[in-house]
């Protein structure tokens, strides 16, 4: 495993870890990892070749500035300079631009910078997946139940005595042999099907439906979710102006009434405010209609449970 590190693994070990790990040699190649509060260079010899990487105190420094201006340190990037030298990047990934249209005529009234921890991080299927069967299983009642022979009615006397009368032994006709008898083994709910989940991965999740929402064109911001209307077909009419086949509206804080009974006889639209807003809900619908408040909401939620 430690033949197939990159120079990228080597720096960050270097940089920003600054400790001592042992030297070793594989195939005639000898890489050490050094640092120090002197300023030591941390140098990868290869057979005939001399390359100088970077000095511990100056990745030292970089991380410590970076670290001060954004309260997370971040490494992604390494940047390389035509002298042979190389210097890990620590940065804040850009935010991206998206236009913000007026709800009700959809034409272009400014644009917004979104964070690209939120709506451009890496997605992971596997993390939507384990977030949308955590949601199902808590939403499962549950309530499935069955009568033993004790809970069905009749059944207090003996059909027939014991012995005798050339039939089988029974005592009671609401046994599971009979036909109106009990269940045995059946479900005896109500049963909790809910597990925890770490916050962290529900964090990933929505992070992980947003960025693809993004990165598929379905998202769209918008300036406010407000209606002058609350008839149903004024929202049909606004829905087939923007060519939706199905929207999920999200607001700040809570939905406007008169936009809630204008979509609520609409099997194609679901209004919801940001607090609700869920991995299973983004995937059920392929457009998503953020508010500008509803995207600060997000942010600020989701970056403090980071």
């Amino acid at each position: 495993v430690l033949s197939k590190w990159n120079d990228s693994t080597m720096l960050r070990l270097c940089g920003a870890l600054r400790f001592l790990v042992r030297d070793f040699n594989l195939n005639g190649v000898t890489r050490s990892l050094c640092t120090s509060s002197t300023p030591l260079k941390c140098a990868q010899t290869l057979p005939g070749q001399e390359q100088t990487i970077v000095d511990a105190s100056r990745a030292a420094a970089y991380s410590e500035e970076l670290e001060e201006q954004n309260g997370v340190f971040q490494q992604e990037q390494v940047e390389s300079f035509s002298n042979g030298e190389s210097l890990p990047r620590h940065y804040a990934p850009p935010p991206i631009e998206v236009w913000v249209r007026s709800f009700e005529t959809g034409e272009k009234t400014g644009i917004m910078k979104l964070n690209n921890l939120v709506f451009g991080a890496r997605p992971r299927l596997d993390i939507m997946h384990r977030v949308v069967v955590w949601q199902r299983a808590k939403r499962r009642a549950g309530n499935a139940k069955v009568k033993d022979r004790g809970e069905v009615a009749g059944g207090g006397r003996k059909p027939w005595r014991q012995k005798g009368s050339g039939r089988a032994r029974h005592g009671s006709i609401r046994s599971p042999l009979w036909r109106g008898g009990g269940v045995v083994h059946g479900p005896r709910g109500p049963v909790s099907y809910d597990y925890p989940l770490p916050k962290k991965v529900r964090n990933y999740g929505m992070r992980s439906a947003l960025s693809v929402k993004f990165s598929q064109g379905d998202l769209r911001v918008v300036d406010a979710l407000h209606m002058r209307s609350h008839k149903t077909r004024d929202m049909q009419a606004l829905v087939e102006r923007w060519g939706w086949s199905s929207a999920l509206l999200v607001d700040g804080g809570s939905p406007q009434i008169d936009l809630c009974r204008a979509a609520s006889n609409m099997e194609a639209v679901e209004v919801l405010p940001s607090i609700g807003l869920n991995v299973h809900s983004m995937l059920l619908r392929p457009t998503l209609v953020l508010s500008v408040g509803a995207v600060h909401m997000l942010e600020q939620r989701l970056l403090a449970s980071m």
